[in-house]
């Protein structure tokens, strides 16, 4: 049965100190008592449901994330332990003890992967999964506010149809020459190792992809109910040949005469965490 983590005060006042001595402040006292999270930072509740008392997430399972805490003792230290969100509050079975304001650093990764490290973790891409992630920060205080980000780079699909396709529609969009898989480093929110090459099918016009480095341009494939298929090569010159993880890219086109006529790729902040607040998602 699992057992919940008490919630403790997340706005105590801090007493004032005039001398090198030790003070307790009300933050200093809760040494040694469990970590609560308050807020991973992300709009669970609007963006999920909840289902026989869990929220469930995109993947239907519940909405779940590692954790990495380290402190100056392994009583303090915590390595990727399971937080899962009930619907109302986080909770985890396994204790985390609070060391102090600043002593310790925290960093988190969403969804939960078993078995995974901070300093890297691989991810297996799959247009769909969306991996949020909050870089090492220090605890300044408990319960914790985690402030997280999108780790992958979103592609949106903006499409016009000319006079020459009325009355067809587009049945599916690919996007071709994305990673199968990277390494992303919790810790700093990094990428590297990214290999292979896959083709994504999007989702209502979206797919969620590895960030790619020195990625001058990439095909996509768009293929009418009718049976058409249309064929053009994505440049991302403007946009300074690559896909930035937390960014949103949308990509504008008109299909028509037997051809792709490119509107351009342009950028946008794809769900800016707020400290302490919610942060977009999907």
């Amino acid at each position: 049965m699992r057992t919940k983590l008490l919630a403790f005060a997340a706005t105590a006042l801090m007493l004032a100190s005039c001398s090198n001595d030790e003070v307790l402040t009300p933050q200093d006292d809760l040494k040694d008592t469990p970590i609560a999270i308050a807020s991973a930072g992300v709009n669970e509740l609007s963006t999920r449901v909840i289902t026989e008392g869990q929220l469930i997430g995109r993947m239907e399972e519940p909405v779940a994330m590692s954790v990495w805490v380290e402190g100056s003792a392994n009583k303090y230290n915590a390595n990727n332990v399971e937080w899962v969100h009930d619907g109302t509050d986080w909770y985890s079975n396994s204790t985390m003890l609070y060391e102090g304001e600043n002593k310790q650093k925290i960093c988190a990764l969403s969804p939960y992967v078993d078995g995974a490290s901070a300093e890297g973790v691989t991810i297996t891409a799959d247009g769909v999964t969306d991996y949020l992630v909050a870089s090492q920060t220090s605890i300044t205080s408990n319960p914790v506010n985690i402030c997280m980000s999108h780790a992958l780079a979103k592609l949106v699909l903006n499409p016009t149809l000319g006079t020459e396709v009325t009355g067809d529609n587009i049945a599916t969009v690919e996007v071709q020459n994305m990673y199968t898989q990277g390494t992303l480093n919790v810790e700093v929110n990094n990428w590297t190792n990214c290999t292979g090459t896959t083709a994504f099918t999007m989702t209502n016009n979206e797919v969620l992809v590895v960030p790619m480095e020195g990625c001058e341009s990439f095909p996509i494939v768009i293929t009418m109910e009718s049976g058409r298929v249309f064929s053009a090569n994505i440049s991302l010159a403007n946009v300074d040949n690559k896909l930035e993880g937390g960014t949103q890219y949308t990509i504008k086109l008109q299909i028509g005469q037997d051809k792709v006529t490119l509107g351009g790729v342009t950028t946008d902040s794809w769900g800016v965490p707020v400290d302490g607040g919610d942060l977009e998602t999907m």
